[in-house]
């Protein structure tokens, strides 16, 4: 990865969880160099907490519960008063099945991560959305990181699939002595 991230100036909103998985992620923040961390269990305390602050982050469970009958992450990114709405927000599943991805993607969340969550992981994608971040999208139903990734350029080199014909002998067995009705 070109270029670093200093992760000891960084601030850290984790929202939810039970309280096993909550320390190992403040387990791997650690390993990082993460000094502020800041735990909350309830969403309305959350929110509260990004109206008064700025956050380098956002990790929040994907059970948390729900603020004003919004989910987390959309509530993160539309209430009035939020700090900086467009701050990165990844969201901890225990298990990511592509409609569970494809449904927090539309909700606004910057990338998903699973149980269990590894230091380098976290670290690998902190980078990606700190120092590449995806251009924000505001419409009237959708906030949030653009959903479409970059896609790697295709095939550099010559077409392979172009086909030159060429000359084949065909083997014929001769039918003359059939009749065909």
């Amino acid at each position: 990865m070109n270029g670093q991230v200093d992760f000891q100036q960084m601030r850290v909103l984790l929202v939810g969880g039970k309280p096993a998985a909550v320390q190992i992620l403040r387990t791997a923040f650690g390993m990082l160099g993460l000094k502020y961390v800041m735990v909350v269990a309830e969403s309305a305390r959350a929110i509260e907490a990004l109206r008064c602050q700025q956050f380098s982050a956002i990790f929040c469970d994907a059970t948390a519960e729900r603020y004003e009958g919004m989910t987390f992450p959309v509530a993160a990114r539309r209430t009035p008063g939020v700090v900086n709405p467009m701050t990165p927000l990844f969201m901890i599943c225990t298990l990511a099945r592509q409609n569970q991805v494809e449904l927090a993607r539309d909700f606004g969340v910057t990338d998903v991560l699973t149980h269990p969550v590894s230091a380098a992981t976290i670290s690998r994608k902190l980078w990606a959305a700190l120092k590449a971040p995806r251009p924000f999208i505001v419409a009237p139903s959708f906030f949030g990181p653009d959903r479409r990734t970059k896609r790697p350029p295709g095939w550099q080199g010559d077409d392979r699939r172009i086909r030159i014909a060429k000359k084949t002998r065909l083997a014929v067995a001769d039918d003359s002595d059939k009749v065909y009705v």
